[in-house]
């Protein structure tokens, strides 16, 4: 079998793993589910999520299946993207955590992590997970094991795919092929070519007299490095390098020159929109939607090439979305290679109180089983059997009311808001978006679904995975954790790309004031724990 086709059905198994657990257990869930009894004794478990607070309604029937079947209260905590540091850094202080609260430190702050742990806040999952078969799942993932301490797991990971590979299309960039045929561009072969293309397309008449059409728009410099990833594929990661015999963070690295020289070009030259730095994710989406971007940073996952597709009918409706974007595959780097974004398999976790008792900690950990069970994933993805879907053998039908705007079954979180909470609660499940069932055809449109697998096999194909050192990623030291509370390295090349004055000198001073404020230290003791491992 040629690589690629051996390589694409790779793909396929691993995204059909939970296609087929669901089909197999259908029908014994649903005789277990009727013949099961809630505990006897009813408790009230508060929960922090995000949004939560304007998602669990009294009259919301799923919400109240799920506390039946569990014999509990969910009392939502609301906290929001915006704030959830700071009203989690407080609850902690005051010794005011609820039972279960979402939160990154595992991800974003280990080294508050350590101190959580090390001052009792946040108890460990039991070492036996046994009676949880599919939070033990999550627990036994590699990335995941390495944020043990002391062999303890202080957190369940909420999970975004199962391998760090499947998130290559978080991070691609779309591009207006039918500007590129009426300029004659075929093909990006390097840096330049890119930078030119660009600017070509800024050169367009705008259909909006109100707005100059830019080349490239972007949410932020965590989306726009990702266009820069042939220059420096570790930068595009946020991930450590190894350079001159030690791991360094990316942004100590000397390749960054050329990313702050490129950046700089491209923002000088009016490649680059000149709203990037401040510019909101749903913004930049509606911009390259109205035409006024030739090209723009996203993700390609199936529910995002639905949301971009929606937006564009909604500005362009006489042309054709895929007959006029595609997905443009970036140069290769010095080396030859092409790549695709990686990333740990998981982004914020659960957490759970001290205070929490055996019993309460047994409860929640049977919800979280739940719902990441073949059952849960079919409440949260269905509703409810006999309301929203049937069964007609293995298939299920849906018989929710179809919105005539769309043509697509009413959204599930139009009648049970609690949808969305329940469904991230103990995983992201960004995986379930590849697979062609009949849900996702309706929701997310079966072309879009088909695009994503086949940019996948082209990725396999074609491209290799961004280098990551993932031990680095969950690794505690005393002068790394404080460094990253220090500085924000993505901030300040914002700053340089938009700034006057010479690009380098600006960055290289920077990287003084990381140094001086612990850069040296943490990396000497990054490499002697790794040396020690």
């Amino acid at each position: 079998m040629p690589r690629s086709r051996l390589v694409f059905f790779i793909v396929i198994a691993v995204l059909a793993i939970a296609v087929l657990t669901l089909q197999r257990d259908r029908a014994p869930v649903a005789d277990n589910e009727a013949a099961s009894l809630p505990p006897s004794d009813h408790m009230d478990i508060s929960v922090a999520f995000w949004d939560i607070g304007n998602a669990f309604e009294p009259k919301d029937a799923v919400l109240r299946h799920v506390e039946r079947r569990f014999n509990m209260t969910i009392e939502p905590v609301q906290i929001t993207m915006s704030d959830y540091n700071q009203k989690l850094l407080m609850w902690a202080t005051s010794d005011k955590l609820p039972d279960v609260f979402a939160h990154s430190i595992a991800s974003d702050s280990p080294g508050i992590y350590n101190e959580w742990i090390k001052h009792g806040l946040i108890r460990p999952l039991p070492e036996d997970l046994s009676p949880y078969p599919h939070v033990d799942n999550i627990a036994q993932i590699p990335d995941i094991r390495l944020l043990k301490k002391d062999n303890k797991l202080y957190m369940l990971p909420r999970i975004g795919y199962p391998t760090n590979r499947l998130w290559m299309l978080e991070r691609v960039v779309f591009v207006r092929s039918d500007w590129m045929k009426d300029a004659l561009i075929r093909d990006i072969r390097n840096f330049q070519e890119f930078s030119n293309m660009l600017i070509t397309f800024g050169n367009r008449k705008s259909s909006d007299a109100n707005h100059e059409t830019v080349g490239l728009t972007a949410a932020g410099m965590s989306y726009l490095s990702w266009a820069l990833s042939p220059t420096f594929p570790q930068f595009a990661a946020g991930q450590w390098v190894l350079e001159d015999a030690q791991w360094i963070p990316f942004y100590a690295s000397r390749k960054m020159d050329d990313v702050v020289i490129q950046l700089r070009q491209l923002y000088s030259e009016g490649a680059l929109d000149q709203e990037f730095y401040y510019m909101k994710e749903d913004d930049a989406v509606t911009k390259f939607a109205q035409g006024l971007a030739g090209a723009l940073v996203y993700r390609a996952t199936p529910n995002s090439l639905r949301e971009l597709e929606d937006r564009w009918s909604q500005y362009q409706a006489d042309t054709s979305f895929h007959d006029a974007v595609d997905i443009l595959h970036l140069w290769p780097d010095e080396e030859g290679n092409r790549h695709y974004y990686v990333a740990q398999t998981y982004w914020s976790e659960s957490f759970f109180n001290a205070r929490v008792s055996d019993g309460k900690m047994d409860r929640i950990l049977r919800l979280y089983d739940y719902l990441l069970s073949p059952a849960g994933q079919r409440l949260t993805s269905y509703g409810l059997e006999g309301i929203d879907y049937e069964m007609d053998g293995d298939r299920i039908v849906i018989t929710r009311p179809i919105d005539e705007a769309t043509g697509r079954p009413v959204p599930l979180h139009d009648t049970y808001p609690s949808v969305p909470i329940l469904r991230s609660l103990a995983s992201w499940g960004k995986e379930t978006y590849f697979r062609l069932n009949e849900s996702n055809k309706m929701n997310l449109g079966e072309n879009n679904i088909r695009k994503s697998l086949a940019e996948m096999e082209w990725q396999f194909k074609h491209a290799v995975a961004t280098p990551a050192y993932h031990k680095i990623n969950s690794l505690s030291t005393p002068a790394k954790d404080k460094i990253s509370t220090l500085i924000n390295p993505l901030e300040d090349l914002i700053k340089v790309t938009i700034g006057d004055g010479d690009p380098l000198q600006l960055w290289h001073s920077y990287l003084e004031q990381y140094r001086a404020m612990g850069l040296n230290d943490a990396i000497a003791e990054v490499n002697e724990a790794l040396r020690q491992r």
